[in-house]
């Protein structure tokens, strides 16, 4: 079975080993590129509030806005019609600046929620698990530090093999989800169909990839 890798030292863990490897990695890799000394570094983990097989973990640095995380997240896994987007403290808090600063809004093991697309909401818990002096890179505010292996999704209609496409006429009926030959023979027209990606958003609005 395969298992995610870390960004920093190629070494593959469980979903759950990955959060503390990464708490022990991340302070060696620190500071090998010139580092600032007032600056910090957020360990963020990032899931989906529903499904949390769908992860990342980024490091930021303390003076990361909202708006560039919001972006990094729209990139990685999220932009598909331009959508509008917020953070909050909780599900129902008010909506927080983008132009505010992640050291002025988090503090380690603080957590934020970060929603997209108000209509078919996509929801995420950012979730701070560590906060370190140094930086890994000046010129990047954010890293990739590790994301999930795409979950298995098997196809409806034979039970065998993995989704490849998604329906999205069908989902609203629990269902749609259909592998490369299954889905030569369904009903709906061409245009209802996406691809089955790594994404909390797979199958969501326009999301493809």
């Amino acid at each position: 079975m395969q298992k995610p890798l870390c960004g920093l030292c190629n070494n593959s863990f469980t979903d759950r080993g990955l959060t503390r490897h990464l708490q022990s990695c991340i302070p060696r890799y620190l500071g090998q590129y010139a580092p600032n000394p007032k600056e910090k570094t957020f360990h963020l983990h990032v899931y989906d509030a529903f499904n949390p097989e769908y992860f990342l973990h980024l490091a930021a640095t303390g003076t990361t806005t909202l708006e560039e995380l919001d972006s990094f997240l729209r990139k990685i896994w999220l932009e598909c019609c331009g959508h509008l987007s917020e953070f909050t403290y909780g599900r129902r808090g008010d909506a927080l600046s983008m132009s505010q600063k992640l050291f002025r809004v988090l503090n380690s093991g603080n957590e934020l929620y970060h929603k997209y697309d108000f209509g078919d909401t996509t929801e995420l818990i950012v979730r701070s698990r560590g906060l370190y002096p140094g930086v890994l890179q000046e010129t990047q505010a954010i890293h990739l530090l590790a994301r999930n292996v795409q979950p298995p999704i098997l196809c409806d209609r034979c039970g065998k093999a993995p989704a490849e496409v998604i329906c999205t006429e069908c989902r609203w009926d629990g269902e749609g989800w259909y592998c490369s030959n299954c889905i030569k023979d369904h009903e709906c027209d061409e245009e209802m169909f996406l691809n089955v990606v790594n994404s909390p958003r797979t199958g969501v609005c326009g999301y493809n990839g």
